[in-house]
């Protein structure tokens, strides 16, 4: 029965910081949803003594050893052979994963380079996991009863084949969980609002996490007697969190936006400088946005503000395009030349640069228009370019949401002095 696991994810690129690890977190969740511990997570470069001291050391102390990437055409990729060394066992052609790699260059109509062969080389006492997505086989192998599995690298090749092992696999039963979705809250005021569920002597613990201005909180329970317990815990944070909660599981909370606008029988419109189209992407990601959203302008450069949505060049000019009026009149803009009911619009410094003593980077002006005006806000959001942009689409969304469902509250960031 598998319980435990460490997962390792492989590749100097990793190390270097030039590819981010995603991995990991996907690597957990998929095990931790199969009642499986996730007991660590470690980084390893492009060398075959180091993946096998990982292999090895990770063998000792969990059921299941996950590892991924390194199983490539090219000479730096030495997962295969880090596995070889592992369980001692030396590398043989795989005739199967052999013919499947040449079949793969076949069916496109290309030659297969010769370093490709590298791909059907296993350990002696390992087996190929066939790749339909790629020429990279998986390999799967022990260490006594302890099972060690190494996937392809790329996300299309790795997830269809994770999902296969698990399932293939005698996993613990998987617990139960439930995640409440919260934006424009602090994580540290969330957390003092629900301390006595945190604590970690707790029977079911409660965990809070950020992400892209959205904050989660994850309660996991036992077996299934505990769920009812779990929705009571849940309906707690939601109360306690309200009005910033907006959702459960993997709703995002454009998803809940659009929600709200169908039961206001509402539209939407979007404006955007700072952003980029980064809202309108969020929106239109939710499938059937387009009962509900009407469209948007991405309207980076002060002229587009002027023509497209006819911001007063000399409000432009005078209060500058990070401003409240000129915010405000892009709200208003779009919510007129679209004809939706509502519409939103943002203008900020994202940085790095572009800063000032009065208006430093990361701040940010988000407006929303309706028949009754328009409501402005200013926000001063920490962080790095990207930071500050998914925060601005985070508080946008939410004070649509507010907005379409009359509620009135601060966000977290907003500067009520500006």
């Amino acid at each position: 029965m598998i319980r435990t696991a460490v997962t390792i994810s492989v590749g100097d690129e990793l190390l270097a910081g030039e590819t981010l690890d995603t991995h990991g977190r996907h690597l957990a969740d998929a095990l931790s949803s199969r009642g499986c511990r996730v007991l660590g997570h470690q980084v390893v470069g492009d060398d075959v003594d180091r993946i096998a001291g990982a292999i090895g050391s990770a063998a000792a102390e969990v059921d299941l050893v996950l590892v991924t990437g390194g199983l490539g055409p090219t000479l730096d990729d030495v997962s295969r052979e880090a596995l070889a060394l592992a369980t001692r066992s030396p590398l043989v052609e795989d005739a199967d994963a052999r013919r499947d790699v040449e079949a793969w260059y076949a069916g496109r109509g290309r030659p297969m380079p010769r370093g490709n062969l590298r791909q059907a080389l296993r350990p002696e006492t390992a087996t190929c996991l066939a790749n339909p997505n790629g020429t990279a086989p998986g390999l799967r192998a022990r260490i006594g009863e302890v099972e060690i599995v190494v996937l392809p690298g790329p996300p299309l090749e790795m997830h269809p084949m994770l999902q296969r092992v698990l399932e293939s696999l005698a996993m613990a039963t998987p617990r139960p969980a439930i995640v409440v979705r919260a934006s424009g809250i602090g994580e540290s005021d969330a957390a003092s609002l629900i301390e006595s569920l945190m604590e970690r002597d707790g029977e079911l613990p409660v965990a809070t996490t950020v992400s892209q201005g959205v904050l989660s909180a994850r309660i996991r329970g036992r077996d299934e007697r505990d769920v009812p317990r779990l929705e009571a815990m849940a309906s707690t944070i939601e109360a306690a969190w309200r009005p910033f909660t907006f959702g459960r599981g993997d709703v995002t909370l454009a998803e809940t936006v659009g929600v709200e606008l169908v039961r206001a029988d509402l539209t939407l419109a979007t404006a955007e400088s700072c952003t980029g189209g980064m809202i309108g992407a969020a929106i239109t990601d939710v499938a059937g946005s387009s009962a509900w959203y009407r469209g948007g302008w991405v309207t980076y450069e002060n002229r587009r503000k002027v023509e497209d949505l006819g911001v007063d060049p000399i409000v432009v000019e005078r209060d500058g395009a990070v401003s409240k009026a000129v915010v405000t009149a892009m709200a208003a803009g779009a919510a007129a030349r679209s004809g939706a009911d509502l519409a939103v619009a943002t203008s900020g410094i994202a940085g790095p640069d572009g800063g000032s003593a009065e208006k430093p980077v990361g701040t940010v002006w988000i407006a929303i228009a309706d028949a009754d005006g328009v409501e402005a806000r200013c926000f001063r959001f920490p962080g790095d370019r990207s930071l500050v942009r998914s925060r601005a689409v985070a508080m946008a969304l939410q004070m649509v949401r507010f907005r379409a469902t009359g509620v009135q509250a601060s966000l977290l960031w907003e500067r009520t002095d500006a």
